[in-house]
């Protein structure tokens, strides 16, 4: 069974005006839910961050969003989401989409349980106009509410 977004991504997997210099730091930042609810290991989050640097910015999925993530293996207990916004930005490395004022980070536990929310991330990341009101949340719960489709 796959999970939706609103399982994924709970009030406390929001970061809201998060502050960072690097792309590894914006990544960090927004993984910090995910540590401190222990869906994932230290080590999951450093290996996030080796995806990058190994395969390049391709986790840039749209202007001004990224999804960070890596290949499910022994450090991800539960499948979750967790998301920070940065409204000062951070540069990836991808000219399209930089800068990055918004990081996701998924944790999954296999290859299908986080399919259904992934789908709908794409949907609300298509838009800018859903992506601007993400980033100026001014509430976990205004945010989380950010994430249901406008035909939903």
């Amino acid at each position: 069974m796959s999970a939706s977004l609103a399982q994924l991504i709970t009030e406390d997997h929001v970061v809201l005006d998060a502050s960072a210099g690097t792309w590894q730091e914006s990544i960090r930042q927004a993984a910090l839910p995910l540590l401190r609810s222990h869906a994932v290991a230290e080590e999951y989050v450093g290996r996030m961050i080796d995806v990058v640097d190994t395969f390049g910015p391709y986790i840039v999925l749209a202007p001004a969003v990224a999804l960070a993530h890596a290949q499910p293996d022994g450090t991800v207990s539960r499948t979750a989401m967790s998301a920070a916004t940065l409204p000062q930005g951070v540069v990836f490395g991808n000219a399209a989409h930089d800068p990055v004022r918004l990081v996701f980070c998924l944790a999954a536990q296999d290859s299908t349980s986080h399919l259904e929310a992934l789908k709908a991330l794409v949907q609300i990341i298509r838009t800018p106009e859903s992506v601007e009101r993400l980033i100026a949340a001014a509430s976990p719960q205004e945010f989380l509410s950010g994430l249901v489709p406008a035909d939903a």
